[in-house]
């Protein structure tokens, strides 16, 4: 009767931790709806200024590369002159993309050399491109980091794009690859991630988009875009690292990428190597982060909820087991 009472148990115990997950899941069941819940596990908060930090001062809990380039990578960095300038060098880098070729699209979510060779292939998506941008900042010595848009309260519908610094002019400029351009202001001064939002806020007309490519810009017009970015202008925010290389190198992460990709994530999340997400704070947006930190906390109280019943479980099983080999 004991050896019975203790297998029912066991399945209670199972069904206990099987129903929030299933529920879970019900609610958030698709690809954007999955990345909200990502996002949700990371997710932080900061001020405007608090993004405003010079790229020569990354804060100490910025995780910052410092991995040897794979071979793959440093095979197409190119020699940068002394003269040249942080976005024109990078632009000049960023050719190896062939951003004049039509892309295929399609998410590549590998290790960067691997990215790298399917973005040559026409293949990726907005945040395949920021990765590889990424790297090449590394390898040249150029500042960079990433940012990203929202348009579903800081979901999995969005954008990335990258920010680079410019030492000599102290200044940060963003960079959208994905899409070919970069934001300039009337005086054609390259825009920063932060002075873009702005502007798409009080004045579009002050915003200049210069192309890098007319067979690869994003849109029909210039006009179409700046209504696509606006539809974001409350949801951006800041991934915190820029380490894609040592993300890939770290062992569990490559265990659990040829699993699956949301596998990678979970576990990147769940050991700190998955970079924080810093929403920036402003009155329009404080409904959708109320949204994203309650989830926040609810997610984890589940994953402490199914780890204490998941040890309960695995401690009733041995000790059935026991009972069942000492009668033997």
């Amino acid at each position: 009767m004991n050896q019975l009472v203790g297998w029912r148990s066991c399945a209670v115990l199972l069904a206990m931790m099987l129903l929030p997950v299933v529920l879970l899941v019900a609610n958030f069941h698709t690809g954007t709806e999955l990345v909200r819940l990502r996002n949700a596990m990371v997710f932080n908060v900061i001020s405007a200024e608090q993004s405003q930090w010079p790229g020569d001062q990354f804060p100490e809990s910025f995780r910052q590369e410092l991995a040897p380039l794979p071979q793959a990578i440093a095979r197409v960095i190119i020699s940068p002159e002394q003269a040249d300038e942080p976005l024109a060098l990078m632009l000049q880098q960023a050719a190896v993309l062939n951003l004049d070729q039509r892309r295929r699209g399609g998410a590549i979510q590998a290790d960067v050399s691997t990215t790298l060779a399917k973005i040559q292939q026409q293949q990726g998506y907005c945040a395949d491109y920021t990765e590889v941008i990424n790297v090449f900042g590394y390898a040249l010595n150029i500042p960079v980091r990433e940012w990203a848009l929202a348009f579903d309260g800081f979901g999995g519908h969005g954008h990335a794009i990258n920010e680079i610094w410019d030492q000599q002019a102290k200044r940060w400029i963003m960079l959208d690859v994905f899409n070919g351009f970069y934001p300039v202001n009337q005086q054609q001064q390259p825009l920063s991630v932060l002075e873009f939002k702005q502007l798409l806020i009080e004045d579009q007309s002050q915003i200049g988009l210069v192309r890098l490519s007319d067979k690869t810009f994003g849109f029909k017009d210039d006009a179409s875009a700046l209504a696509y970015y606006h539809n974001g202008r409350h949801q951006f925010y800041l991934w915190w690292a820029n380490d894609n290389i040592s993300y890939d190198q770290q062992p569990l992460i490559k265990l659990a990428a040829k699993v699956s990709p949301h596998l990678e994530q979970m576990v990147a999340i769940l050991i700190g190597q998955f970079p924080q997400l810093m929403a920036i704070a402003e009155p329009d947006n404080l409904h959708l982060i109320n949204n994203m930190q309650r989830l926040k906390i609810m997610l984890w109280a589940l994953f402490f909820y199914e780890l204490v019943l998941l040890l309960m479980l695995l401690a009733m099983l041995i000790t059935l087991l026991g009972r069942r080999r000492a009668r033997i």
